[in-house]
């Protein structure tokens, strides 16, 4: 309905906004006032981002209405970087390589897209299985290497997160997304894949709190590093 549309608009601006100003904080807490320096130069570790969640959770909602409210921000999206390195879609690389070869090209882009960060200002889109690889029995892993090549260069991941309930309601019938598993369902997928999110993630912002009646934070919870 269009109620529902609006709401659903509303809270997309607020996760982003929640999402900005975490750059924004980090930038204020990493250090000395710096405005006199005759030539400042960036600093990667508070102004680059990548943001994940599962399959449906909004990122690429919330990652566009970041860059367009902050023009300072480059959007790179992982999905269309992987199409364009394979020169095939999302469905045609998965039914030709498998997703333990779709993750093996992901790892591959993931390290050419964080050079990016150099420069500073860089938001990534990332896909939700980033944060995992595929093993010789088909099973997924958490992918030490790609969360390290994402926060390569200062980048910095946050985590959007939505009820498992409401993500398969999202993705419930897209026949232009491959299933994840053979064996498994999306539920059961997204379940494991929880704890890999949260592990991989500085920030974990809330993405169904302003339609909770905003009274929770958005930002729930930064991981110390370890």
């Amino acid at each position: 309905s269009r109620h529902v549309a609006r709401a659903e608009s509303r809270a997309s601006l607020a996760r982003a906004n929640s999402a900005s100003s975490i750059v924004e904080r980090r930038r204020r807490a990493s250090g000395p006032n710096r405005r006199h320096r005759r030539a400042p130069r960036a600093d990667a570790n508070a102004k680059n981002l990548v943001v994940i969640g599962g399959r449906g959770s909004g990122k690429s909602s919330v990652c566009r209405r970041i860059a367009a409210s902050d023009k300072r921000f480059k959007l790179l999206a992982l999905d269309d970087l992987i199409s364009y390195e394979a020169s095939a879609s999302i469905p045609d690389i998965v039914s030709e390589r498998g997703w333990r070869g779709f993750r093996e090209l992901e790892y591959e882009v993931c390290v050419k897209s964080t050079k990016a960060f150099a420069k500073a200002w860089t938001l990534i889109d990332a896909g939700g299985g980033v944060v995992t690889d595929v093993d010789e029995d088909g099973e997924e892993t958490y992918s030490e290497r790609k969360v390290a090549a994402l926060k390569a260069n200062g980048g910095m991941i946050v985590f959007l997160d939505r009820e498992i309930e409401y993500l398969v309601g999202r993705v419930e019938g897209d026949s232009n997304r491959p299933d994840l598993s053979a064996s498994k369902s999306f539920r059961e997928v997204m379940e494991r894949r929880l704890p890999w999110y949260r592990r991989a993630a500085d920030f974990v912002v809330d993405g169904g709190g302003s339609e909770r009646g905003g009274e929770r934070p958005l930002v729930k919870k930064k991981r110390l590093a370890s």
